[in-house]
């Protein structure tokens, strides 16, 4: 039989949460019809990672491969997994999250019954404690821990705001749609301890801009494991900084006057954020750590900025340097 789906999971020092990962889709229920395999992508793990996987290889009547990615990043060790599959369909999930038992009959039903390039569906949180009040009342958060619930399933129109979204944790795309659009972009996504994002959204606009149709579909449920170190509010503070910060270093071209490779208005936009912040937090209002992620995300784009227009001046630098020393 052709290989119909592949399940592509990267992977970075989380073994003891992989292993659930992998439990979940052995006890899947898939049609006798339908061929699948499961594409681990180690992206320069130091735990025990490759002994996990090799251990549930053994277990399990599913092809289950494991393959290396030094090169660091979640985009990366996505793009490898797109390279080693062999599916027609390219599923992807993370290493923290449950598939529910028919999330691959429904990945391949859903693909059909839309006629869709790309599918995506709900993202239920798995608390592995007992989650504060101040997390669970603000939808702001519950979207940056990446929980996505609707009801109705859709295809996907520009722009993406409020509508249901195609994330990371549940998402599978035809192996086409990687030929005409490219893969997930390396700058993008985590990178180590960077709390980076949006490389899921940045391909799927990439596909709706291409004129492909991406859906989704509430039947894909998956379950996403959120544990204490993500319930507090210095993890939120470091995401928003950094997503900040990659989001301004991939779209660093603006028009308009500028400071030290920054916008000027981003200085006046930052300022007024840091002192909204303050202000509430002396009042103690509600609304002062919304503000401070605010303000540091104001910080984390002009970061962004700054960072592209050092490496510019180093890269001028060096030509410099260079040609200089072609001329002596």
């Amino acid at each position: 039989m052709t290989m119909q789906v592949s399940v592509v999971i990267g992977t970075y020092n989380r073994a003891h949460l992989l292993k659930g990962t992998l439990e979940a889709l052995a006890s899947q229920e898939v049609p006798g019809s339908l061929e699948w395999e499961i594409v681990v992508v180690d992206n320069n793990s130091r735990d025990t990672t490759a002994h996990v996987v090799a251990a549930f290889s053994k277990t399990t009547a599913t092809p289950v491969r494991y393959v290396f990615e030094p090169r660091q990043g979640l985009s990366r060790a996505r793009n490898r997994g797109i390279e080693e599959a062999r599916g027609s369909i390219i599923a992807f999930t993370d290493d923290d999250v449950l598939p529910a038992p028919d999330w691959i009959a429904q990945t391949a039903a859903a693909i059909d019954r839309w006629n869709a390039h790309g599918v995506g569906g709900r993202i239920l949180p798995r608390w592995e404690g007992s989650p504060p009040r101040w997390l669970t009342g603000n939808l702001h958060l519950l979207i940056c821990l990446s929980i996505m619930d609707f009801e109705a399933g859709c295809r996907l129109v520009l722009p993406l705001e409020a509508q249901p979204q195609v994330w990371g944790a549940n998402m599978a795309f035809r192996r086409e749609l990687f030929e005409r659009i490219g893969q997930f972009d390396p700058r993008r996504g985590m990178i180590g301890r960077k709390l980076f994002r949006s490389e899921d959204t940045d391909l799927v606009n990439r596909a709706l801009e291409d004129g492909l149709t991406i859906a989704y579909d509430p039947a894909l449920t998956v379950l996403h494991r959120i544990g204490p170190d993500r319930m507090r509010k210095a993890y939120f503070r470091k995401m928003t900084f950094d997503d900040a910060q990659v989001e301004a270093r991939t779209r660093s071209v603006f028009s308009g006057p500028a400071f030290f490779g920054a916008p000027l208005w981003l200085y006046r936009v930052a300022f007024t954020d840091f002192w909204k912040w303050v202000g509430l937090g002396l009042l103690r209002r509600p609304g002062a750590f919304d503000q401070q992620l605010a303000w540091l995300s104001s910080a984390g784009r002009l970061s962004g900025y700054w960072k592209v227009s050092l490496a510019g001046l180093r890269g001028a630098s060096d030509r410099a340097g260079q040609s200089g020393r072609q001329a002596r």
